[in-house]
């Protein structure tokens, strides 16, 4: 069988047009790798000094995967914390309904 009528469709949508991205558990272990020895309630507070907001439990579910989602203003406010970008965070942004 030939290929050449299965074309791929990429969508484009812009960043601020997402408002919560997919999560899972292998998300979960690279926020608590990213972390490092780190306590989550020193990122929360770091988060919070840096205008974000994300609980300590909030975060626990998060890196045990017990999330099925995150919004991008808290995933944004994380990232920050930890200085790095969102860009470098997720490969793919999927989004949620």
């Amino acid at each position: 069988m030939s290929d050449k009528g299965n074309k791929e469709t990429k969508m484009y949508i812009s960043v601020a047009d997402v408002m919560s991205v997919a999560w899972n558990q292998d998300r979960g272990k690279l926020l608590k790798r990213l972390r490092g020895k780190k306590s989550r309630q020193k990122l929360v507070d770091e988060i919070a000094a840096k205008g974000g907001e994300c609980s300590h439990q909030n975060l626990k579910k998060l890196e045990y995967g017990e999330s099925e989602s995150v919004s991008l203003k808290v995933l944004e406010a994380i990232c920050t914390a930890l200085e790095i970008s969102l860009n470098d965070f997720l490969s793919t942004v999927e989004v949620t309904s």
